[in-house]
């Protein structure tokens, strides 16, 4: 049955379907010379009519009509241009891809198949527009903005952080699954989740041979047997910006699901930065289009820019943006900042893999790293922030990272050609999983190591999800297409992982109760206090003496506490003691002020890393093979009422076995 329906002429922004009161202004860009015009279809009812634009509908290549809102009418549409069918790249939802993987459709193979046995086949599904009403109660929910000093950045993929059979969730590989895993998160000392692309993507790759993982994907064969078939797992390519993906969404409603999951993230005090990859065919105004609706229409703290052709200054330059975190691989700030002054809100940051590479070249012993590292350890800039990170979706895991050589990529059917050859790894002495106790060993205290290097830097922590439980790909390090347990979050259990759960949680309060990590700009080097102590110093076998060419795996960095950070905040004297050297080294402790001491709070060379207490009397402490020591100058009052403690609990100890009570 034909739908029937009036109409009127339109206004050309916004882009899209919009409600205005009584009726719904439709509008599109359309480079065509021949019949084009607006599809109207009634979900409700099955019916649909054609609308041609006319000649008056146009200005300039915006093609705008209107038509009346009637309550009977389930809307939905489409644009036409010629026999083109032509989804609305500014649909605010998007209708026909809610099932993940594509329609599926059973055909039984050919009689010659000894088997006779049935195949599933995927048919592209037909997208439709949904017209979008604001029905959402935020309940006066707002971004937080929280600083990048005070940020702890947890970067996840929606579907695979909660779709292995182990993570506990009713609504596994959905927004509503990462709602039932934020106390997790919030005991762990998550401050933001950077979320991989969950706006509205296929995945799957529909035209043969095309390769739409544009970014951080390499492809070395023109077309793949079964492409067609490969699973677009990550969703870096072309997509539909404005509409939340719908089959992320446990209920019918992806945007007030998307919507509640930012309102609970909020509530928990935890921000939403969204990655947004743009290949080169985005217009940029189309760009900024897509970033100002997220903004507004759904409160998002940050976006994560990726693409090569983003207008960047544009960007950081927009006035609406200028409390939303901003994060590229190379912003020009000169031409942000032209007149050399300093943002009111640090929005901007830094990504690159410079960190990563250099900080897994000094983690496996690579010679000649120290001074790289000494200036990644301190570096803070004072107009952005940077963050730094040791693994990410793209490469190893923190697990594959200490397990493998090389890459082993045989499961995305290339032949191991895809993903990085250059990983700068270490497996400790054996390729892959392996039950020997010193191999293990050793890459658990790794795994602390890299872990201690990005939380204890200045910068902002970047870690991906699974690097607190030793979650492993099988040394797959591109798993773009690994829809199954090599590219989901493993939720496994066992003392390894809780040793590495408990070590990360720890860390990370550690450095939300030490202000000396979290620094707004700069450390300098030089005491402008005069307090007795620079604000930062360099220290190794002797006080405040580094010899970087004969010294290249060892460094002892002293945070003086009564800078604090540039917020007001003073801190304890805390000494970072790092050797990736694979023998011990002394480091020379300066001499604290009268009344205090050193005393020795972590050693990652310990499996209980945060057990240890232990007071440093002789003005040196050592450092074991591979591994980072920190100390703190407390009060020796505090020592001495630590020891009262200490011997009250060895009196009552005593008391209570001559009572003969049980402890």
């Amino acid at each position: 049955m034909r739908l029937e329906i009036e109409h009127k002429k339109g206004v050309p922004y916004p882009l899209g379907a919009t409600i205005m009161e009584d009726r719904i202004n439709f509008a599109a860009v359309l480079h065509t010379q021949n019949e084009c015009g607006l599809i109207l279809y009634d979900s409700k009812n099955g019916n649909e009519c054609r609308i041609p634009f006319r000649r008056e509908d146009r200005i300039g290549n915006i093609c705008c009509l209107s038509v009346e809102r009637r309550a009977d009418i389930s809307y939905e549409y489409n644009f036409y241009d010629g026999n083109e069918i032509i989804t609305d790249p500014y649909a605010k939802r998007i209708l026909g891809n809610e099932h993940w993987g594509g329609v599926r459709k059973k055909h039984t193979l050919d009689a010659e198949d000894a088997q006779g046995s049935k195949q599933e086949s995927f048919i592209k599904p037909r997208l439709r527009a949904g017209i979008m009403e604001e029905t959402f109660d935020w309940q006066d929910d707002a971004p937080l903005r929280t600083p990048y000093e005070d940020s702890v950045f947890y970067c996840m993929h929606v579907r695979g952080f909660t779709r292995s059979p182990g993570a506990g969730v009713r609504k596994k590989g959905t927004f509503a699954g990462v709602i039932e895993k934020i106390p997790y998160m919030k005991e762990l000392g998550v401050k933001n989740i950077e979320f991989m692309p969950f706006y509205e993507f296929s995945e799957r790759f529909w035209q043969e041979g095309e390769d739409t993982m544009q970014y951080a994907v390499r492809h070395y064969m023109d077309e793949p047997d079964g492409w067609e078939e490969r699973i677009n797992f990550w969703g870096y390519c072309d997509a539909f910006y404005f509409s939340p993906k719908a089959s992320y969404a446990a209920g019918g409603n992806c945007v007030d699901e998307l919507k509640w999951m930012i309102r609970e993230l909020h509530r928990n005090g935890i921000e939403v930065i969204c990655q947004f990859y743009f290949p080169d065919s985005c217009k940029q105004g189309y760009i900024l289009e897509v970033m100002k609706y997220w903004v507004l229409e759904y409160h998002i703290d940050g976006v994560h820019l990726m693409g090569d052709g983003i207008p960047v200054t544009l960007l950081a330059t927009e006035p609406l943006f200028s409390n939303t975190k901003l994060i590229y691989s190379g912003f020009p700030y000169e031409q942000i900042y032209a007149g050399g002054e300093l943002p009111e809100y640090r929005n901007l940051a830094q990504a690159t893999d410079a960190f990563m590479v250099d900080a897994r070249r000094y983690l496996k012993g690579d010679g000649g790293m120290l001074q790289t590292m000494m200036w990644h350890f301190v570096t803070n800039p004072d107009k952005n922030g940077v963050l730094h990170y040791v693994t990410n979706y793209y490469g190893f895991t923190l697990n594959d990272l200490v397990s493998y050589n090389y890459k082993h990529n045989d499961a995305n059917g290339e032949n191991n050609r895809d993903g990085r050859d250059d990983n700068y790894s270490w497996n400790c002495g054996v390729e892959g999983a392996s039950r020997k106790s010193a191999v293990v060993r050793l890459r658990m205290k790794q795994m602390r190591n890299a872990m201690a290097m990005v939380v204890l830097s200045q910068g902002t922590p970047f870690l991906m999800a699974g690097s607190e439980d030793c979650n492993t790909q099988k040394g797959n390090n591109n798993p773009y297409c690994q829809d199954n347990e090599i590219g989901w979050k493993d939720w496994g259990r066992g003392v390894s992982v809780d040793r590495q759960r408990s070590f990360v949680k720890n860390l990370l309060a550690f450095r939300a109760a030490h202000p000396v990590f979290r620094k707004k700009g700069a450390c300098s080097n030089v005491d402008r206090l005069s307090c007795g102590y620079p604000e930062i110093s360099f220290h190794s076998d002797e006080a405040y003496r580094v010899r970087p060419g004969n010294n290249g795996w060892h460094i002892g960095l002293m945070y003086a506490g009564t800078y604090g950070n540039q917020k007001g905040e003073k801190d304890e004297d805390i000494y970072v003691a790092y050797n990736m050297h694979w023998s011990e080294h002394r480091f020379a402790l300066p001499k604290l002020k009268k009344g205090y001491a050193w005393c020795l709070v972590m050693d990652t060379a310990l499996e209980d890393s945060f057990a240890v207490k232990e007071w440093k009397t002789e003005g040196y402490t050592v450092a074991a093979q591979r591994s980072i020591q920190v100390l703190i100058g407390i009060r020796q009052e505090e020592k001495e009422n630590r020891a009262d403690r200490k011997n009250g609990r060895a009196q009552k100890k005593a008391q209570n076995r001559e009572s003969g009570i049980r402890e």
